[in-house]
Parts: C-alpha cells; structure tokens; sequence
C-alpha cells in the first residue's frame, strides 16, 4: 500500500465517532438539569435534614431529662418526711395564734436551717393554716421569710387543701427563683396544722446545662421558659398567653414583678414536631421538643437555622462535585479513546511495513523466546539458551519442555511463577510471562524468562528472619498485656476503696429519713397507733438491712483485710453454701452435682471462703434463668503427688461450672471489675465477681473464669499451697 493511501487511511480510522464529539454538550445539558433538581429539591431537603436533626434531638434530650428529674427526685420525699417529724408537728400544735411570728421561739428555724444543710436543699419554711411564715431556715439572714404571707401561692392552696404541692416560681421575698415543694401537716385527729415547704435550687443544674455546650431550656404547661442554659431568655413564653393566665401570673407574682414576653415565632419552617423563633442576636433557631416523664413539662433543644442550611448547601456541593467527577471522567475517558484508536491505528500501520522484522533484543539479560500461534519455537536468543543449556540451533523443544508448569491461557496476563527444565534435567526457579504480539495478520507471541535463583534463596532468608521476629514480638507484646492488665485491675481496686468510703459518708442523708421514722413511731406509740408504728417499723428494719448490706459490701475495697487465716477444708464453705441456697436451686429447678475428690486444708479465713463461695454459685444460678439445661457442677480437686509428705507445695483448685449461656469474650475481660454486670438493669450492682476477686487475692488464691457462648462457664478459685490433713496431725504431736 502506498504511503499516502496508507496515512488516510490512518485518519479515517482515528476520526472519533459522532456520540463522543457530542459529549460536552451533553455534559452541559446535565449540568443545567442537575442545578434546576437542585434548586427545585432544596425545601425537600431542608425539610429532610431538620427532620433528621429533630430524631437527633429526641436521643440528646434524654440525657437532660434524667438530670433534672434527678435533681428534683432526690427531694420529693423530703416535705412528706418533714410534715410527719413530731418537732414539726407539736410546733404548729403548741403555736400561740395570738403571738405575731417574729416572736416565735428561733428552735424550730435552727432545727429546719440544720436539716435544709444535711439534704442541700435551698430553703426549707414552715407557715400556719393563714400562709404566715412561722419558722424558716434562713431566719437570721436578710431575706428572711418569717413573718411574711404566701397564702397567695398555688403551693400553699394546694398543701392547705390536702394536697402536696409542686410550683416553680420566682421568690417573692428573695427575687431567687425555685422549685417549692409543699405537703399539709397534720394533726392526730388529721385536721391541717399548717404547711412545710421545702424549696430547691435549680441554678446550679442549668449551669451543668451551659457547661455542656447545647442550648436548652424548659417550659411549663403554658410554653413559659423558667430554665434555660442561657438565662436571658428566662420567662419568655413560647406561644401566646391568655388574659386569664395574664392575670394569674400578676396575681401569684410567678415570675416575678416583670410581664412576661413573647418570642418572636418564624413561619416559614413550623412543624408539629418542632418550632422556628427569631432569637435576634443569636439567629433564627429551631426547637425541638420532648416531654419530661412524670412532670408537666417539656424540655427542648435549640439548633441554628443556618446549621441546617449550610447541611444542605454541603450536600448540594456533593451533588455537584460528583457530576463534576462523572463529567471529567467521560473527557477523560473520550480523550484517551481518541488517543487509543489514533495508536492502534499507527501500530497497524506498522506492522504491515514491518511484518518482517523482529523486535528481540539479543542481547538482554532475560530469556526471550519467540513463538508462533501454535505457541512453536520461531526463535530462541543467547540468554535463554544459556538457561536451559539449548544447542545453537535447537528449535526443537517446546515451552512446556522448558517451562513448568506451562500456562499458555495467561498470556497478557501477571507474571508466572515456574521451574525452568535444563536439558541435563537440572531445575532452577523462574518468572516469565506470555504477551502475544502481531506481524502483519499472523499472530505470534514473545515469552520473557528470569531466572531468579539468588533471588529466591534471599527471600527464603528474609522470610524465615521475619518469622523469627514476630515470635519475638507476639511474646514481648503478651508480656506487656499482661503486665498492663494487672496495673490496671490493681488501679482500680485502689481507686474503688476511695469511692466506697465515699459513698458510705453519703448514706448519712437516708440515715437522716430512718430517725424521722424512730421519732414519729415514738409519737405513735404515745397515741396507741401500734398498726402504724408496725408500719413504720417495716420500713426502718428493711431500709437498715438494704443500707447494712450495701455499705458492707462496698466497704470490702477499701483496703487490704485481716484474714485471720487458719488451715482449713473447703468442703465446710461449699457444703454452707449449697445449704443457704438450696431453696433457689429448688426453685429454679437446678440440678447441682459435688464432686469432693480431696480432703486438703488451706491456709485462709472461713468466713471469706464461704462469702467466695455463695457469690460464685449464686452468679451461676442467674447464669441458668433462660438456659434448657440447668446443670451445676462443683469439683474439688488436688494435683497428684509424688510423695504422701510433699503435701505443701500441692495445688488445689474448686471449679464451679454452669450450662448457661456462657460469656462473650468482649465482656469477659471486665467480669471482676467493680459495678461491671450482664444482667439486666436492677438485677443486681455488679459487686459480688468483684468482692470474690478482692477475697481471693487477700488469701493468696487466684481467681479465674473460663467461658465460651453456648457452652457455659467455669470458674476456678486456686490455691497454690495445700496441706494434707496427716502432715498437720504429725506437726501437732510434736
């Protein structure tokens, strides 16, 4: 062919085909169209994101929620408490109406100013059947509330008709505002004496609110804000106010002297499940609400409009960047197909002038062979000769008498990994790959062969050197968790001695409720009211055992115990134990199999032995609640002996074993950490695995779990050293 006619030829076959001239004008046609989406979708979104900030909303103020209904349930008992005290009683009893409060005896304030410190409370004050303040805890301060009048509050309504009160509201004497709690105290005839108020400060919880970072705030039944993490926006109602109410909160001075004002509410993007205001300085915010449990109102979680917004603007952005993507990568992608077919038509080009010559290099350091379509020898250069010890002009053999194993259907592909064939039937390792080449319209392909002798034998070095190494590591790396693991058990023991001390000191407050019972049963059993004094009884006997019990418990971490050690049989605690517990196995219809293979004594404190003991079969018991089999097995076993008299230095070890469900493994590492438990919530403190731990460690045993889902756990309590019964009646008649 010509070499005109050839090069048109070339032209006409790199002309790009009519769809990929067309495609920047399609990509701007889609881009426009992607916009005009956008813009028409934008409320969607909007309204799609807000929604889902609401869900997250909903999940952040459940935190805030249990915050304030803890801060307000640590105090609801106090005013029933306090309306039943017999110092509270007889002073409203014995009070002379005609004496003006002023002039009252300061002993009941002093007694109410010692009990507000003792339950942290804010205020505590006590009023006649008028609303006149008799006694009141800050009686010597300049704010004091004796002698003024708050008949006008709903909390004294509520407490003189017989009913307790809750009311929050501004202080009319203080200007402070707070939570009243009110309860009607009563007479032995049940006939109203008077009300005692207890009030509670709730600052310090908004301050715990604004510390945080969220903005939140609390409404009442009539959308009035009173709490708030930012405090300038305290009594601004969220939704219009009646005239009735209007004139309530003038009357009852809820909210202090000022009217209460109206956020300014945004139209634009209401909701029945959130409200849009105009907060001025701070924006236009949305307002996500969520009612409070057990109290009449509602607490919510503000978040700038512009957050949403600039969510959306983000996606949008995505959108756009990814159509960019697509758009770049059709150019690219039709500009290296101009490119691909404008080569492929010069490589054909010069095929068909160069059919007759080779492109092999004779003198390159790889083996290069040169085969037909039928993958026969054309030609072989030195350097492959030399591998394979090949005659000058031997064409004889094949690739797969050279190559093994030989896989002529990965041509084009990866490198092959092989043992090159000599023919003194010598082998050496190879790499060759097969690509297929064209000479005119025949096809042929060119086989590249490495040999990589030294190569090999260097990585079966390097590799055996790196297994060596990572022995090395995985043995140091084993010996530095367990060396962290047992600093970190050893911390938190400490950690949690310190913390029981301190939760002991704060049983004080309960203890506080226990004597109002003693006193006021003393005052029932003046008056004959022995069914009452019963009553009450019941509840001081059942709020000592809980508090004994608890307080014994958690004192068990604060240091190190005197075992009072002495040689002891196991058999002892375990047969106590089974004993103590036997009407819950009954109950759970458990079958408990002991298997006692030893008669060995310990070192130890029976007592501590047995409290080990009952906690591990009692945590095996709850192990077996919703397991089919219920099975129990408990073994007492020592390792076998060389010599009867070697008894010192023998091992033994009490298994206790359940078909329960077993343990996941993620929460196996934490089963003797203080307050750590897999029951349910209520089932149980997570202390009895960590008292045993404790115990254990106290009388030089090791206490250890072993547990696979499905098959159940054990629980091994070692002890390094025994004694056998014979060697300590020899010691004892010498």
């Amino acid at each position: 062919m010509p070499l005109t006619a050839s090069l048109q030829a070339l032209r006409k076959r790199s002309q790009p085909s009519r769809w990929v001239k067309s495609l920047p004008f399609w990509l701007i046609v889609g881009l426009g169209l992607v916009l005009v989406v956008l813009v028409l979708a934008q409320r969607s979104l909007m309204q799609l994101d807000i929604a889902q900030a609401s869900e997250r909303a909903q999940q952040r103020l459940g935190a805030f929620e249990t915050s304030l209904s803890a801060s307000i349930d640590r105090h609801l008992y106090l005013p029933h408490i306090l309306a039943n005290d017999p110092r509270i009683v007889n002073a409203l009893a014995q009070r002379d109406p005609q004496q003006p409060a002023i002039e009252n005896s300061t002993q009941t304030s002093i007694l109410l100013r010692t009990i507000k410190r003792q339950a942290g409370a804010d205020e505590i004050f006590l009023m006649d059947p008028d609303g006149m303040t008799q006694w009141s805890s800050n009686f010597e301060t300049e704010f004091s509330f004796v002698g003024s009048n708050y008949a006008f509050r709903p909390y004294f309504r509520d407490a003189i008709n017989g009913k307790p009160g809750f009311y929050f509201a501004v202080g009319a004497t203080s200007g402070i505002p707070g939570l009243f709690l009110s309860a009607p105290v009563r007479a032995s005839d049940d006939s109203i004496l008077g009300v005692i108020v207890v009030k509670i400060n709730l600052q310090p919880l908004e301050q715990s609110w604004q510390a945080s970072g969220d903005s939140v705030w609390v409404t009442d039944q009539e959308g009035i804000i009173f709490l708030s993490s930012a405090p300038r926006w305290h009594y601004f109602a969220t939704r219009p106010l009646s005239e009735v109410h209007q004139d309530q909160l003038a009357r009852t001075r809820q909210f202090g002297q000022d009217p209460v004002k109206q956020l300014q509410p945004v139209t634009e993007w209401q909701s029945e499940r959130w409200s849009t205001f105009d907060l001025g300085n701070d924006g236009t915010q949305l307002v996500f609400a969520s009612n409070i449990d057990d109290y009449p109102w509602q607490m919510h979680l503000r978040e700038p409009l512009a957050e949403a917004q600039a969510r959306v603007r983000a996606r949008q952005s995505l959108v756009l960047i990814g159509y960019a993507t697509l758009a770049g990568a059709l150019l690219y992608y039709r500009e290296r197909r101009r490119r691909t077919e404008a080569q492929r038509a010069i490589s054909r080009l010069t095929a068909e002038r160069e059919h007759h010559q080779r492109a092999i290099i004779q003198n390159t350091e790889a083996g290069l062979l040169n085969l037909d379509d039928q993958f026969r020898p054309l030609f072989i250069n030195e350097q492959a000769r030399r591998l394979f010890a090949l005659s000058e002009n031997d064409l004889n053999h094949r690739p797969g008498q050279l190559l093994t194993p030989w896989q002529p259907g990965q041509f084009g592909q990866a490198t092959v990994r092989a043992e090159g064939l000599r023919t003194d039937g010598s082998r050496f390792p190879v790499l060759y790959t097969l690509n297929p080449i064209r000479v005119g319209s025949a096809r042929e392909y060119i086989v590249t062969v490495q040999d990589i002798t030294e190569l090999t034998a260097t990585q079966q070095a390097l590799e055996e050197a790196n297994m060596a190494l990572e022995q090395r590591v995985e043995e140091r790396t084993r010996d530095l968790q367990q060396a962290q693991a047992a600093l970190a058990q050893n911390q938190k023991l400490a950690a949690l001695g310190r913390m029981s001390s301190a939760i002991a000191h704060e049983l004080n407050q309960p203890i506080t409720a226990l004597s109002n019972y003693a006193a006021s049963s003393h005052l029932l059993l003046q008056r004959g009211k022995l069914e009452a004094v019963g009553t009450n009884l019941g509840k001081i006997e059942d709020l000592v055992t809980r508090l004994s019990n608890l307080s014994r418990q958690l004192r068990i971490f604060s240091g190190k115990r005197n075992t009072g050690a002495t040689p002891v049989t196991l058999e002892g605690p375990i047969r106590y134990a089974l004993e103590l517990l036997r009407p819950r196995l009954l109950a759970a219809d458990i079958d408990c199999q002991l298997s006692i293979q030893s008669d060995r004594l310990v070192q130890a404190n029976t007592m501590m032995l047995e409290q080990i003991v009952v906690n591990l079969i009692s945590n095996a018991i709850d192990a077996l609640a919703e397991a089919r089999q219920r099975r129990i097995v408990i073994t007492l076993e020592h390792a076998a002996l060389a010599s009867p008299l070697s008894g010192d230095e023998t091992p033994l070890t009490l298994s206790i074993r359940d078909t329960g469900p077993g343990i996941p493994a993620d929460k196996l590492v934490h089963i003797f950490e203080p307050f750590y438990t897999t029951k349910a919530v209520g089932d149980g403190m997570g202390l009895g695995l960590a008292i045993s731990y404790n115990l254990a460690s106290d009388l030089g045993a090791e206490l250890t779990v072993d547990s696979q889902q499905g098959h159940g756990t054990v629980f091994h309590l070692s002890f390094a050293h025994s004694i056998s019964p014979a060697v300590l009646q020899s010691e004892a008649t010498k």
